[in-house]
């Protein structure tokens, strides 16, 4: 059939559209910009931005002077899980850092997170991200080494396309507004250091894709912290024209190398480059730094073995003299005779020598016998400094210079002076004595950076910063009545301490209240007569009993925190296997075992449910606390008992499983309803249970952020529960580093959980977010200004007791 003439000229006219928006984006591209936002009418902008099934499309706009890119987000009235926009481009970020946009949405409140992905071959990268500020333009930065791989993405050289999504947090619409989308950190222009992803290590492994990403992202978070600048360059690309623009090359956690990767890196070496690498480092390159790497050195005789890096006087400039590190294997590393030296060594949580090097240093390499942790971030961020500064000197100065420019980023506000103004106008004469002490280091921090003594300049700079740190906690006021609390997801508490003085710290800080993990779905911590007991407890004890004990003592409350459904790794192997000969493990859509208990299994219900009420009932605890009262995700579960079951329940066989009831099929909505029943079922029958055994017990549970989608994606109607009265308070895992994305989630938790207190779960060392102290004040002032009762921390740790505790208990959390 022929188009009509009018149909041509439309035709045609998208068409020119669509050419001029390619033409467009790659000169554009070429300058570094990949999308300026600036479109001269709708159609070239919805030419050039496609959005998916459902989402409105792009349009051009003027927002607080800017031209820029218009995203409508439908929400209201819809169904859509996001709101999403493709833009074809053709883009090689084999040496850059990322890209970086500028961002502005009136109001975030309908949007659960956003994600970024660039389209590869046959897969993507993605990353979500939130921005720092409502209702004005900040902008945002996609690091590569923050991308998780979906997919086999071709590399890092050949990115077809980009998408924008926002994800629904809500049922009201809203609008994004996007401008200047441009590569950031380009490998000689703004960065001079190159960090090499294991990517090609990552395809192969989910858990190791996981590691890569965490340690890699140590490392380039490091760098970002001292103003820095680097690029992330994926294994997969290398190539001996780029390394030559940089002045040092990372390797952060490569456990392999494509044989490629290494003969760049080797022609890089041998024509003058250095290299920073961490615990692992292929034979081909040894010889080039003039090291030997010898056997892996476990800690699983002694666990404290490896606790900490003393580093040799003067051995490498500006490193801390001891750096806190609970390294689980190291790797024996020797510098060839005479071309090189141990400058570190390990020891153990008693300061005595491991016998093991920690830091070996060369002309042209510094090697780490281990990955770089955080569980001594400052410290550790100063040795990744020290190395980088001993093979790249010019980094040094680079470096004090943005750390005297960020020192007084703490907070809220934006500068020193801003932080100290803050600081006077409070009342306490403390805070105003730390402030002196911070104020006078600072300017000797400036004299020696005025004449160029860095090293002495970087030694100061931690003691003002610390000072500062001090004074803006002792500045803060504590709100009486409120629930403080930790989780404690470690069994027997505290590594390194007994409960009585892990117990004893926290009640000195002024918390309430302990949430320790003490059952999962297949194993105890305690003489349970329901689950498999853990063979310590043999040795070690009833913890719940001894977690209670101090409790009552110092007057803290005890809510056992149970792991529902999922066995957990210490899991007895005859009980795992029990289970799985009686058909009672969860499975996925293409019948992949997932060792978590099948909700939807009568015996696993009644495991469920009578494991919880013998802790209410042979304990005198103050609550039980929900964990994982959920399905994995929303590929679960699809073992045959659930299609019996689930035929069953509706009074309907499935004709074709498990199509019928995946995405579209026509038995969808009939399948989570039933899947949300569940866990209902559970959550109903311990809080009835429970309160019957213990009339005063509190019921809990640690829930997922996003009600309106999880209660699909995950079966966790935890709306349901307060509106039921299952529920006496509830925790909502909110853990991010973005204050303004925690507050948007705890505004709607507020309202999704009515008249039941929500205690949002700040992540102060989760998988998600690592908080330092001040960030952690921050979102404990954002949740009592919104009016909520109370927070609840995760996780407690050593860290946690030892650096954390002290500094809430000087002013936020103080018992006075």
């Amino acid at each position: 059939m022929k188009p009509t003439p009018f149909a041509a000229v439309r035709l045609a006219g998208r068409l020119i559209a669509w050419l001029v928006s390619i033409a467009t984006m790659r000169a554009e591209v070429s300058s570094g910009i990949i999308d300026s936002g600036h479109y001269r009418d709708p159609a070239t902008a919805q030419a050039a931005w496609v959005p998916m099934r459902g989402t409105a499309p792009v349009a051009p706009a003027t927002v607080q002077g800017h031209d820029a890119l218009r995203l409508p987000c439908n929400f209201a009235g819809t169904t859509i899980e996001r709101a999403s926009w493709d833009r074809a481009v053709t883009l090689d970020l084999s040496a850059s850092r990322g890209v970086q946009f500028e961002f502005l949405c009136p109001d975030i409140a309908p949007i659960s997170h956003f994600s970024f992905f660039f389209q590869s071959g046959g897969g993507w990268y993605s990353a979500t991200f939130f921005p720092e500020a409502v209702n004005r333009w900040c902008t945002v930065t996609i690091d590569k080494s923050a991308t998780r791989i979906e997919g086999q993405p071709a590399g890092w050289h050949r990115i077809t396309a980009i998408r924008v999504s926002a994800w629904r947090g809500g049922d009201a619409s809203t609008e994004l507004f996007l401008r200047d989308l441009r590569v950031c950190g380009g490998l000689g222009i703004d960065a001079s250091v190159a960090v090499i992803q294991g990517e090609s290590v990552a395809r192969q492994s989910a858990g190791e894709a996981r590691s890569v990403m965490q340690f890699t992202e140590s490392i380039t978070t490091g760098f970002d912290s001292f103003g820095v600048g680097y690029a992330t360059l994926s294994d997969l690309a290398l190539d001996a024209a780029t390394l030559r623009q940089a002045k040092l090359v990372v390797l952060p956690y490569n456990p392999s190398l494509p044989d490629t990767a290494i003969a760049a890196l080797r022609g890089y070496l041998e024509s003058g480059g250095k290299l920073l690498a961490f615990y692992t480092l292929p034979r081909e390159l040894q010889a080039p730094v003039h090291l030997s790497l010898g056997r892996l050195l476990k800690a699983d005789d002694r666990p404290a073995r490896f606790a900490a890096m003393r580093f040799a006087a003067d051995a490498l400039p500006g490193a801390p003299a001891l750096v806190k590190q609970r390294s689980w294997n190291v790797r024996e590393a020797t510098p060839d005779a005479g071309a090189g030296r141990v400058v570190a060594e390990w020891s153990d949580d008693q300061g005595q020598p491991s016998g093991a090097a920690a830091v070996v240093a060369t002309a042209n390499c510094v090697f780490v016998t281990h990955v770089l942790l955080a569980d001594d971030l400052p410290n550790q961020r100063r040795l990744l400094l020290a190395a980088a500064a001993r093979l790249a000197p010019d980094l040094l100065p680079e470096a004090v210079t943005a750390g005297l420019n960020h020192l007084g980023r703490i907070g809220d506000h934006r500068d020193f002076t801003a932080a100290a103004d803050w600081i006077a106008q409070q009342p306490r004469l403390a805070a105003h004595s730390a402030l002196a002490d911070a104020k006078a280091l600072r300017t000797r921090a400036q004299q020696f950076t005025a004449n160029r003594r860095y090293l002495e300049a970087l030694d100061v700079l931690p003691r003002a910063a610390q000072r500062l740190l001090d004074a803006y906690c002792l500045a803060q006021r504590a709100v009486p009545g409120e629930f403080r609390a930790f989780w404690c997801h470690d069994a027997f508490g505290v590594n390194g301490l007994d409960w009585d003085t892990a117990i004893k710290r926290l009640a000195d800080a002024g918390f309430t209240a302990v949430l320790p993990n003490m059952l999962w779905g297949g194993v105890a911590f305690y003489p349970s007569k329901v689950l498999p007991v853990a063979p310590d407890v043999a040795k070690r004890g009833d913890q719940i009993a001894q977690c209670l004990a101090a409790a009552k003592k110092y007057g803290v409350q005890v809510h056992v925190w149970k792991v529902n459904w999922n066995t957990g790794h210490r899991v007895p192997a005859a009980f795992l296997e029990q289970m799985r000969r009686e058909g009672r493990l969860q499975a996925s859509s293409k019948g992949k075992e997932e060792p978590w208990l099948c909700p939807s299994h009568p015996a696993n219900q009644q495991l469920e449910i009578a494991a919880m009420v013998e802790v209410a009932r042979d304990y005198d605890v103050a609550g039980i606390h929900f964990d994982y009262i959920r399905y994995p995700d929303n590929d679960h579960c699809f073992c045959a008992g659930c299609r019996e079951r689930f035929a069953r329940a509706t009074g309907a066989a499935v004709a074709n499983w498990p199509a019928d009831v995946l995405n579209a099929g026509p038995r969808r909505a009939a399948w989570l309803d039933w899947r949300r029943a569940n866990i209902d079922t559970v959550v109903r029958a311990v809080s009835e249970q429970a309160r019957a055994v213990r009339p005063t017990i509190k019921i809990s549970a640690a829930v997922f952020r996003n009600w309106a989608t999880d209660r699909d994606g995950v079966g966790q109607d935890w709306k349901l529960w307060c509106d039921r009265g299952w529920v006496d308070f509830v925790c909502p895992m909110d853990y991010t580093d973005n204050d303004r994305q925690f507050e948007a989630w705890v505004k709607q938790q507020k309202i999704w959980a009515g008249s039941v207190p929500v205690y949002p779960g700040i992540g102060v060392s989760s998988s998600h977010s690592r908080l330092p102290a001040d960030r952690v004040i921050g979102q404990i002032e954002i949740a009592r200004r919104h009016g909520l009762p109370g927070f609840t921390l995760f996780n407690y740790g050593a860290v946690e007791s030892a650096e954390l505790l002290p500094l809430l208990g000087l002013g936020t959390t103080a018992k006075r």
